[in-house]
Parts: structure tokens; C-alpha cells; sequence
């Protein structure tokens, strides 16, 4: 994928500062039945081929309250598309000498006391196979059995799920002695092992985990608007997520006026705090700029990329892999595809890269009431159909 980042496009309606092609038309067909209402939470719907977007479109709302609309340069949380920035920092750590990906866990946490973390590397954290447990108190009962085993500066297991950051949701590994499955045989999606990565970026470089991802990752990608969420400065453009409404409407919390919408982000979903496993929030179109950064060698060598999207045990579908950090498909009957799905709260998103075609693509929508994987098949066929993308006829193309 080219290394340019071109606004560009091959042809647009100037009366709606938006691009034409002959994929505009289904894509709209398709993503106005997906987001209906311009009047409710929306999406915003990217597609770009080489280096030139090629589809470009907001749908609904990012603030019900203040009534703004959804833009290509509104702030989303990207939930866990967030892995892709943690695993870049460990394969370029790698690429320079300072850690291997097959380090065990004892290396970097000596206070866990259990064997267990002799056999747990960083490599079966990043390809969700490490076995280990998230056992992050859920429930009061949970909470107080935590609370017999470990100090905590909350009082209330509600605060320690909406407001706590990665320090104390990992404290619990301290006294983890079992895993539920050897480390890398079985794929279990994992957040938890996840969190432990910032402290072990700040133990081999010293610096600050944001500060050293924004020198070392943003900056290399010449992100402007792409940062971890943080409650005490939200952005001006930061989009809040939704859940559809059920039920009387909880006491502080915003209902839409139509009845129809509650506010889900910060300070409703649990564990929106955490950072390396989706905390990132930006712009759909810096994601866009991030992607070809990454794709076009920016970030890390191609060879640690390549690493990265390399399948490395198959997920509960069949037809779908996991690499590090993201997962993969990769069939002989369907063009290579690199891609995230999931929710953080009301934000849920779906992003797809096909390096191999010079194809990408993502859809960050701030409500969480729509069949991601469902609609990504549905571009898939729009853009074979129009010969974007091929199926390929041997493992390599």
C-alpha cells in the first residue's frame, strides 16, 4: 500500500463534498439501510483504494444532545482496533534488540507468583492464546472476595469498573495460579493480558507509555488527532456512543428526547479507561492515514507486518484466524483480509485491510445496534463485484 496520503479523489459532487464512483451508489444503497436515521447515533463509512479515498460518508449523529452531526473528522473511540498500535510497539521494540515477542511475563512481573507466568509470553498475549483468566471483579460478591486479596483505592466495585486504569485492573494476576488452557492452543479473545502491556513498554524504555507511543508510533505516521482517551481533557469533536434504550432511564444518565437512545461511553461502560487493548481514540480519516502508514513500511519493516498478519491459530469461525493482534482471513477462495470487530461501550467498529489488492476500509459507528461482520461480507461482495478485490486462485496472491 502506497506511503502517500492523497485527500483526493478520482471524481466528486462539489454540491455535497462527496465522492463518486461506481461503488457510490451500493455503498449508499447499503449504508442507508444500516443507518436509517440521520436523526439518530450514525457511522462513518470510509473506502480507500492505493492511496485515494474513494467512498467518504457520515451517517447520523455524534452528539444527540448538542445535535452534531457525524463527520470524517468527528473523534471515536476505535475499541479494539487499538491492538494494532500496542502490537507496532512491540515489533519495533523487538526490531531493535530490546525484548523478545517469546519473553515470558515472569520477566516483566516478578510480583506474580505463580509458575504459571514462566509459560506465558508476550507472543501468546498478542494472539489471544495465553490461557490466562480475566478475573476482574464483575459482581459484589466477586468484588468483596477481591477486596479480601488485594488493596484498592476504590470502595465500590461499580467505581472500579467504570473508573479504574490499568495499575489496578491487573492486580488481580498477583494471586491467578491457573490458566484455562496450555498457552498457545487454544484461542480465547482476552482483554485482560492486554493491560499489561503499557507497563512493560515503560519497564524496557523508561519513558512514559503515552509519551513514548506518541514519539515512536504516532508520531511516525504524523498523527495529529490521534490519542488515548482522557476524561480530564476530552476533545471538542469527541463523539459520544449510545446503546439503544431499555427500560425507565438511569438517574445522571442522558435519554434522547424521542426515548429512544442512552449515553454509553465514559462513565457507563465498564473498563473504557483501559489503554492498549482500546483506548485509542481519532478520526476516521487519520485511521485511514494511520493504515497507510503502517501498510506502507512507516511504522515497522514489512517483514514485522507481515509477522503480524501471519495466522496463527484459527477463532471460533472457521473461516477466521487471528494473527497478532488482529485477525485475518486467509482462504485460497477469498482475497487476504487483515480486520478488527468490536464494541467499546456504544462505539463499534469494523475496519478491513486487503494489502495484497491495495484496498482498505472502515466503518466506526457510535451505536453498537448493527451486524458488523454481516455488513462487511456485504462491501466484500460490492467491491468483488466492481473487480476491486479478486479471489485468489493460490495461497500467495
Amino acid at each position: 500500500m502506497l506511503v502517500a496520503f492523497m485527500s483526493t479523489p478520482s471524481c466528486s459532487r462539489p454540491d455535497e463534498n462527496r465522492y463518486c464512483c461506481e461503488i457510490t451508489e451500493p455503498l449508499d444503497s447499503l449504508l442507508s439501510i444500516v443507518f436509517p436515521d440521520q436523526d439518530a447515533p450514525g457511522a462513518v463509512v470510509i473506502v480507500c483504494r492505493g492511496d485515494t479515498i474513494k467512498y467518504n460518508r457520515a451517517f447520523g449523529m455524534a452528539d444527540l444532545e448538542k445535535g452534531t452531526p457525524m463527520t470524517d473528522s468527528t473523534i471515536v473511540n476505535i475499541a479494539s482496533a487499538s491492538k494494532t498500535y500496542v502490537t507496532a510497539a512491540l515489533m519495533r521494540l523487538r526490531d531493535d534488540g530490546r525484548l523478545s515477542l517469546d519473553d515470558r511475563l515472569s520477566k516483566f512481573f516478578p510480583n506474580f507468583k505463580s509458575q504459571i507466568f514462566d509459560n506465558v509470553s508476550l507472543r501468546h498475549v498478542l494472539s489471544h492464546t495465553s490461557g490466562l483468566p480475566d478475573k476482574r471483579p464483575r459482581t459484589s460478591d466477586q468484588w468483596d472476595e477481591y477486596l479480601q486479596q488485594h488493596q484498592s483505592p476504590f470502595t465500590y466495585g461499580p467505581d472500579y469498573l467504570l473508573y479504574g486504569r490499568e495499575e489496578e485492573l491487573t492486580r488481580f494476576f498477583e494471586t491467578v495460579d491457573t490458566v484455562r488452557h496450555a498457552p498457545g492452543t487454544v484461542f480465547e479473545y482476552q482483554d485482560a493480558p492486554y493491560l499489561l502491556l503499557p507497563a512493560i513498554i515503560e519497564q524496557i524504555t523508561g519513558i512514559n507509555f503515552e509519551m513514548w507511543m506518541k514519539r515512536n508510533i504516532f508520531d511516525r505516521a504524523q498523527l495529529t488527532e490521534t490519542e488515548y482517551y482522557d476524561p480530564a481533557n476530552p476533545h471538542p469533536r469527541m463523539a459520544h456512543a449510545y446503546a439503544p434504550a431499555v427500560g425507565e432511564p438511569y438517574r445522571g444518565r442522558f435519554r434522547s428526547k424521542d426515548g429512544k437512545w442512552d449515553e454509553y461511553d465514559y462513565g457507563e461502560a465498564e473498563f473504557f479507561l483501559t489503554r492498549a487493548d482500546q483506548g485509542i481514540c481519532t478520526t476516521p480519516r487519520e485511521f485511514i492515514k494511520w493504515t497507510l502508514a503502517l501498510y506502507g513500511g512507516r511504522i515497522v519493516p514489512m517483514a514485522s507486518l507481515e509477522e503480524a498478519n501471519r495466522p496463527v491459530i484459527v477463532t471460533h469461525n472457521d473461516s477466521v484466524q487471528y494473527g497478532l493482534g488482529l485477525f485475518v482471513q486467509d482462504i485460497p477462495s477469498r482475497p487476504f483480509k487483515a480486520f478488527h470487530s468490536r464494541s467499546n461501550g456504544g462505539f463499534a467498529i469494523f475496519e478491513a485491510v486487503f494489502p495484497r489488492q491495495n484496498i482498505c476500509y472502515l466503518i466506526f459507528a457510535n451505536r453498537p445496534d448493527w451486524e458488523r461482520l454481516a455488513t462487511s461480507e456485504k462491501i466484500d461482495s460490492i467491491l468483488m463485484s466492481h473487480k476491486w478485490l479478486k479471489p485468489r486462485t493460490n495461497i500467495t496472491e
